[in-house]
């Protein structure tokens, strides 16, 4: 179907909406695929859980200025003061948090170990598994699953398999990304339960507050040497997952998706893996073998196969 057009042949306001929002998550995409290089250059400065830690701390200072912000925004609507908010309601978004907090935590930490061991763009592609364990953690929930889904599950073993090289070529980084695609797949699947019913924004701030928290008093437990020159050394890194991965890409996720149909939402999301491999050989010096870029696209071709079950499903 044509789009609708308005004067001029000119393209009507939600069409611009779309499209700004289409180049948001690409963004995002952009910002996502970046941060593993930046987190495997900041392992020269910091340890996994202190760069994690730290990367974190700024998410949620950040986050929290942006909540401030939408407030202001939304000072001349009707608010509830605070009194008023259901004791329920607080509950609940206390232990959305808390329980986003602690898995993020553990999702981030094990991505940033794996890449002492994996290249950024490796990484990359085997961290997006996570679109395909979703509908797989989906199954115990009594969500129905399609043909087309199990297709995808094969593709990405196949994928997995050549970007491994083999089972034998399954070591200690890849086992750590496979971890972290699981604890992904569960985070979302957390957020899906608390989301709805939760302010986004604020539920994001504390769960990165619980996350810095949880990956500092790991560092702590582990004796992980914290270091001013390797703070400063990694500065331009923190900022970078801090502020653009997660504070920057995090809001432009929720702009954008009020607008894109959310299997197009999932789609240029997955652009993630293409970023970070592009981001490894660009900054990194990174080059992947034939057989492991072969790999690479057969997962991407997974990931993408995995999204169309869910045209089927209205929006929100």
């Amino acid at each position: 179907m044509l789009k609708k057009r308005g004067q001029g042949g000119f393209p009507t306001s939600s069409g611009m909406k779309k499209f700004w929002s289409t180049a948001a998550m690409v963004a995002v995409a952009l910002l996502w695929g970046g941060a593993f290089s930046a987190q495997s250059a900041g392992l020269r400065h910091l340890p996994p859980l202190a760069f994690t830690a730290t990367r974190l701390f700024v998410a949620a200072l950040a986050l929290t200025v942006v909540a401030a912000l939408f407030g202001i925004a939304r000072r001349g609507k009707v608010q509830p003061r605070a009194g008023e908010v259901p004791p329920a309601a607080r509950k609940r978004l206390l232990t959305g948090g808390c329980w986003c907090g602690f898995v993020l935590a553990a999702a981030c930490v094990t991505q940033q170990a794996s890449l002492r061991y994996i290249s950024a763009g490796k990484c990359g592609f085997l961290a997006s598994l996570y679109i395909v364990i979703v509908p797989l953690l989906g199954l115990g929930f009594g969500r129905r699953t399609t043909a087309i889904l199990w297709a995808a599950v094969a593709l990405a073993l196949a994928g997995s398999y050549l970007l491994c090289g083999g089972v034998s070529g399954v070591g200690r980084g890849e086992l750590l990304i496979l971890v972290c695609a699981l604890l992904s797949a569960v985070y979302i699947l957390i957020v899906d339960h608390y989301a709805p019913t939760c302010d986004c924004v604020k539920l994001s701030c504390i769960q990165f507050f619980v996350a810095a928290a949880a990956a500092a008093v790991g560092s702590a437990l582990l004796r992980e040497r914290w270091s001013l020159g390797g703070m400063v050394g990694a500065a331009p890194f923190l900022l970078y997952c801090g502020l653009g991965s997660s504070a920057l890409a995090f809001t432009l996720q929720i702009a954008a998706q009020k607008y894109l149909h959310p299997v197009t939402a999932s789609l240029l999301m997955s652009l993630e893996s293409v970023f970070a491999v592009l981001g490894g050989w660009l900054f990194l010096g990174e080059a992947l073998p034939a057989r492991e870029l072969a790999g690479c696209a057969v997962i991407f071709a997974a990931v993408v196969l995995a999204q169309l079950p869910a045209r089927s499903r209205k929006r929100g």
